[in-house]
């Protein structure tokens, strides 16, 4: 089986997320409802590659490690849609080792 850690996030009616369980070192930051920023542990970051998911209903999310914005290697922004419009939703991160 290969190794993996999960987080959930969950978002409130104003849109603002924020980790489901009580999990040390994740951070979430909201920049407005459906843009999060996300910072792992930098440990995580570098053992373990990064999928994203929205549930099992129809949306999109992008995850990209670092950016042109000048985000850190552990730090992943976190788009959410609904339809064609960037919209508040509770999201899931997995990370897994790549062997």
């Amino acid at each position: 089986m290969v190794p993996r850690v999960r987080w959930d996030f969950e978002v409130d009616r104003k849109g603002r997320a924020r980790v489901a369980a009580d999990t040390t070192g994740v951070v979430v930051q909201t920049i407005e409802p459906g843009e999060y920023l996300v910072t792992l542990p930098m440990a995580v970051a570098e053992e373990f590659g990064v999928s994203a998911e929205v549930g099992d209903d129809a949306g999109f999310i992008a995850a990209a490690p670092g950016d042109e914005r000048g985000n850190k290697p552990n730090q992943l922004r976190i788009l959410t849609m609904n339809g064609e419009t960037f919209a508040p939703r509770s999201f899931t991160l997995v990370v897994t080792t790549s062997h």
